[in-house]
């Protein structure tokens, strides 16, 4: 197995950006990587593909036009009926945090149903997405019971909560019903890292007193998913060392982010496409808000660039069958399809590394 260094040895790296980053013996650039897309986009791909490319890699944002009409034929693609039908009419997806599907259905619970409309292209004013977010902000405010097993814990409340915000910050991160949840977790970080690294028993006493929940070994410790959303949710929200601190630490965690379960810090095993789809989804929730990913995830960066195919795209094999971001194309009979779908996530994650790479060196 392949492995690059990470923790204390990135310490004072310095990134070199014309258009992209200088990492090791790889150069990639935003032109590269946009010509990628414009490639594949002469290729009669399906419209999820085309709605992603342009929108988040060639940042084409006019309200109508070709965006229109992509929109609509994204609404019309399989994946999306599919969201459409098993949806329930309060607008979720049956349980909500527990993966527990009803026979036949796809869509295991009403988070992944979330990321799975995001991955897919959907954005905040989509109907299926707008009412998902209702449903969450009336569960949030009592109107509507959570559909789960109540834990009786001490951690259940803090729990449920952290899980029901978690989700409506993919939606809706701007939205001022999340500044509770902001603050508190700002706080626990604060305290949690307060020393210069990480703390269990100081983590274990801030919510303690914050919350009032039991977390050594539990799935509220501050590495997990839902928390890290929540501290990604506005930007510059953790004062820079701590952020520095949270990333480090995460990078050097051999089971990496919590409910992902893989280590950041080595590229995935081959043959294994749970671990390989866990690694993209850690890095991409990294790469949404803590700035401090472009200094931890070189390594990783330069470990996808360089499996890029002869033919100028990706493929890292069969998904996940508990993938919520693949596939996007509607099926992947057409081996094409799985390379294509593939390359659009290695590009999404290379075009945010080139853009925080330009945008921190002005800095």
């Amino acid at each position: 197995m392949e492995e690059y260094p990470v923790g204390d040895r990135y310490d004072g790296f310095h990134l070199e950006c014309s258009c992209g980053a200088v990492m090791g013996i790889t150069h990639i650039s935003e032109r590269e990587i946009e010509a990628v897309a414009s490639q594949i986009l002469e290729r009669n791909v399906e419209p999820v593909i085309r709605l992603r490319l342009r929108r988040d890699i060639l940042g084409q944002k006019e309200p109508g036009g070709k965006l229109l009409s992509i929109r609509r034929a994204v609404d019309r693609s399989r994946n999306i009926g599919i969201l459409r039908d098993e949806r329930s009419a309060d607008g979720g997806w049956g349980a909500f945090h527990s993966a527990s599907p009803a026979p036949g259905k796809k869509i295991v619970s009403t988070e992944a149903g979330v990321r799975r409309a995001l991955a897919l292209g959907l954005e905040k004013s989509h109907p299926v997405l707008r009412q998902a977010r209702a449903y969450i902000l009336d569960m949030l405010q009592g109107k509507e019971e959570y559909p789960d097993y109540n834990e009786k814990n001490d951690r259940w409340p803090t729990g449920r909560r952290l899980f029901l915000a978690s989700t409506l910050a993919l939606i809706d991160p701007a939205n001022t019903v999340l500044d509770k949840d902001r603050k508190l977790w700002r706080e626990i970080a604060l305290r949690t890292f307060q020393s210069g690294r990480y703390s269990a028993d100081d983590e274990d006493n801030a919510h303690r007193e914050l919350t009032g929940a039991s977390v050594k070994n539990s799935y509220l410790v501050i590495n997990n998913r839902y928390a890290l959303n929540i501290l990604g949710s506005a930007k510059e929200l953790l004062p820079r060392h701590i952020e520095r601190l949270l990333v480090q630490w995460l990078f050097g965690r051999p089971d990496g982010i919590g409910y992902l379960e893989t280590s950041l810090g080595r590229p995935p095993s081959a043959g294994n496409p749970g671990q390989l789809d866990r690694w993209f989804s850690s890095l991409e929730l990294l790469s949404n808000s803590f700035p401090s990913w472009i200094e931890y995830g070189k390594g990783a960066i330069d470990w996808i660039w360089g499996r890029r195919g002869d033919n100028g795209y990706w493929d890292f094999g069969p998904r996940s069958r508990n993938s919520i971001f693949l596939p996007l194309s509607d099926n992947w009979r057409a081996g094409v399809n799985r390379q294509i779908d593939w390359t659009l996530r290695a590009l999404l994650l290379l075009h945010k590394y080139c853009v925080a790479c330009r945008c921190n060196k002005g800095k």
